[in-house]
């Protein structure tokens, strides 16, 4: 868990190139019970943050705190608008729960006159879910959330297919490849606009270069002893970029990625 002064000393470092902060990465943010007082630290330094959340942990008690905080954007995961099909993919959720604490958050905000966290409901097409796209636009509309994004899915061993790949291959990343196979249906290129943009920093302080490297397994430098600048300009990031625009196919994170 990302510990106070680290977090503090990271916004110190880079708070005058830093715009948007992204606070979540492989797991839920509510979790640490000092999140919220990192959301405040960082908007009190002209930041502006989002994060992402399965809603789970959106209460009475937690919501008064979400709004007062600072939190410019909340995207809130729900791949399902049916407890059959919700657990599915969210093993062990409970969708009434997060529709009773997202209505909640939306009722408050109304009340309060705020106007954020902007609440963007974000919702992964599977083979298993697509046919209640219909029902969830209506459902998110009624609602009032301020925006509905369907996302594609990341399969891996896509090549043989998957259940979690959907019918209407418009919200597929993959394409038959027409010999029994699948592919992804964009082509890589060698370029990757996030090598330039942004990082990825670890629970304990590591540098990775995006949120494909889901178990740190490129990692740039440590924070615990290094700069966030000293490590933006290491050897090990030059190489790493470099490598990506000769040749991104032998970077594992990287082929399976359509950035």
């Amino acid at each position: 868990m990302l510990q106070d002064r680290l977090f503090e000393r990271i916004i110190s470092q880079t708070k005058s190139r830093l715009t948007w902060l992204h606070l979540y990465f492989q797991g839920e943010p509510f979790l640490n019970p000092r999140f919220l007082e990192m959301v405040s630290y960082a908007d009190s330094a002209g930041i502006f943050t989002s994060t992402s959340t399965n809603a789970h942990y959106l209460s009475e008690s937690t919501v008064p705190k979400i709004l007062s905080s600072g939190l410019r954007q909340l995207i809130v995961s729900m791949d399902g608008i049916t407890q059959e099909i919700y657990e599915k993919y969210r093993i062990g959720g409970n969708l009434e729960k997060v529709e009773k604490g997202l209505k909640l958050l939306l009722e408050e905000r109304t009340t309060q006159g705020k106007m954020f966290p902007r609440v963007i409901l974000q919702f992964l097409v599977t083979g298993q879910n697509e046919h209640q796209i219909p029902r969830l636009k209506t459902w998110s509309k009624e609602i009032g959330v301020d925006e509905l994004q369907l996302k594609t899915a990341q399969i891996y061993d896509f090549e043989e297919g998957s259940e979690l790949i959907p019918s209407d291959l418009g919200y597929s990343r993959y394409i038959p490849d027409g010999k029994g196979k699948w592919k992804l249906k964009k082509k890589i290129e060698n370029k990757c606009w996030r090598m330039w943009q942004g990082a990825v920093i670890t629970w304990d302080g590591k540098v990775v270069p995006c949120c494909f490297d889901k178990d740190d397994q490129h990692v740039m430098g440590s924070l615990q002893t290094q700069s966030m600048e000293e490590i933006w300009a290491s050897p090990a990031y030059f190489s790493f970029r470099t490598q990506l625009l000769q040749d991104r196919t032998q970077i594992e994170i990287c082929r399976n990625c359509t950035e």
